[in-house]
């Protein structure tokens, strides 16, 4: 089966188009895939978020993190955040039966010092359920995400990674500044990376 051609675009997310004319592609394996469904994530989904964040994080986070840093900030960082299902810009990602499978989204707002500045923006809290890794999920939404803040006309955007996620953020076009600490609460410290693209 020929590939289409390099510069026609098929699909809404450029990173399938990518894949379509990587070397690597296999036309069967995509379609194996369930379709994933991208949308707006409510007030009403609180449960089913924290839900993917507490399968997700545990299971990722233990190769770059130790045991008793993630005893403190996983009570932290896996329960879904009010204010970001509200906020119109944090979408989730869904399987063909409905199931949250992955969640993440953007803010103009810092989560770190609660300031806006004119042009850039913050990604947050993005997460994929483990059992949907290598999907292109988490690509899709930063993807989505990334195209929707440049509408609002955004230029620049924030990342504070994880250390596990650091090399998908490079591959999305992010670049490390440096390593941070989040302070979470009092004595709660997270190592993280601030990242930064220009979109």
């Amino acid at each position: 089966m020929q590939k289409p051609h390099p510069r026609v675009r098929l699909f809404a997310f450029p990173s399938m188009d990518r894949a379509l004319n990587s070397d690597s592609f296999d036309f069967r394996e995509v379609a194996m895939r369930p379709p994933i469904h991208i949308r707006r994530a409510m007030p009403g989904d609180r449960s089913a978020v924290t839900q993917l964040f507490r399968k997700s994080y545990p299971q990722l986070l233990p190769d770059e993190y130790s045991a008793p840093t993630l005893r403190a900030v996983l009570p932290h960082i896996t329960t879904a955040q009010p204010g970001l299902l509200a906020c119109g810009t944090y979408y989730l990602a869904q399987d063909d039966q409905g199931a949250v499978i992955g969640a993440g989204g953007w803010t103009d707002v810092s989560p770190a010092r609660g300031v806006s500045r004119e042009g850039e923006g913050h990604i947050r809290h993005v997460a994929t359920h483990p059992s949907h890794l290598r999907r292109g999920i988490a690509r899709d939404l930063i993807e989505h995400s990334l195209s929707a803040a440049r509408d609002f006309g955004l230029s620049r955007m924030h990342c504070m990674s994880t250390l596990t996620a650091r090399p998908f953020y490079e591959e999305m076009g992010f670049e490390a500044v440096g390593e941070i600490e989040l302070t979470l609460a009092p004595g709660v410290h997270f190592p993280a990376v601030q990242m930064i693209s220009e979109i």
